[in-house]
């Protein structure tokens, strides 16, 4: 093994939760740590239902969906088949017509 290449280890390093300031003692590479929540304190592991939201998303989530209580979902019809047979038979008549006129204009620009 080499030498002087390898980070300090301290077999008692200290692990501090910033929400309860419980102290672990720990091996670590780093003399202190400190964490957001630990197991003494996070929901998870209590069973408490308090709510960490540091950052405030739930807070926005709830704004967006309190703005979008107003909001009507459209409902879709699904098309059964023989609904989309006539609007595709109807697209390729549209289709057809249109070349029509154009051949028919062409012909009386020919003319003219």
């Amino acid at each position: 093994m080499k030498t002087d290449i390898h980070p300090k280890y301290y077999s008692e390093a200290t692990i501090t939760c910033a929400n309860c300031k419980k102290e672990f003692k720990f091996g670590n590479t780093q003399e202190s740590i400190q964490v957001e929540t630990c197991s003494n304190c996070h929901p998870f592991y209590t069973g408490k239902k308090t709510l960490l939201d540091t950052e405030g998303r739930v807070d926005k989530f709830r704004q967006k969906r309190a703005a979008a209580t107003g909001m009507v979902k459209k409902d879709r019809k699904k098309k059964t088949l023989e609904e989309r047979v006539n609007d595709e038979l109807s697209a390729q008549l549209l289709k057809e017509k249109l070349k029509l006129a154009k051949k028919e204009e062409a012909k009386a620009e020919k003319e003219a």
